[in-house]
């Protein structure tokens, strides 16, 4: 569960990724539009890295609760870049477990959603994601 604290730091931080893009987000930009000092951040989130996975673990846990609740239209790829091996190779291995446990289980529930239009986006972008992170392993 998390503070309100590290829930502003986290609404912040993907308010800045939505206007300037997530390569030019700013560690001082976040706490300053959270409202908390430099400290407080660092308290919550040591780096960017593990800013970007907390936002991803976010949006992995919503989805999965969105897609079991079948509210489809809250279900929001903002974060899944950073499932990008690109991305998540550089992340600690704590954050790389938590996030390979909350994107299995929602893979399991993209999987379960019915062969229809609305839905191949997303079934054929988790499968994809699955496959590149298949083979990074």
């Amino acid at each position: 569960m998390l503070t309100t604290k590290e829930t502003a730091l986290l609404n912040a931080a993907a308010e800045l990724i939505q206007e300037n893009g997530m390569i030019a987000l700013n560690m001082s930009d976040v706490h300053k539009r959270a409202g908390y000092s430099r400290a407080a951040q660092y308290q919550s989130f040591s780096d960017k890295n593990s800013l970007l996975a907390a936002l991803s673990m976010r949006e992995l846990v919503l989805n999965t609760y969105a897609l079991e609740e079948q509210r489809y239209s809250d279900l929001s790829g903002n974060f899944s870049v950073v499932l990008r091996p690109v991305v998540y190779r550089y992340l600690k291995l704590s954050d790389r477990l938590m996030i390979d446990s909350a994107f299995n289980n929602m893979l399991k529930e993209v999987r379960k959603l019915p062969d229809e239009e609305q839905f191949i986006f997303w079934k054929r972008g988790f499968e994809f994601l699955n496959s590149e992170r298949e083979q990074d392993k």
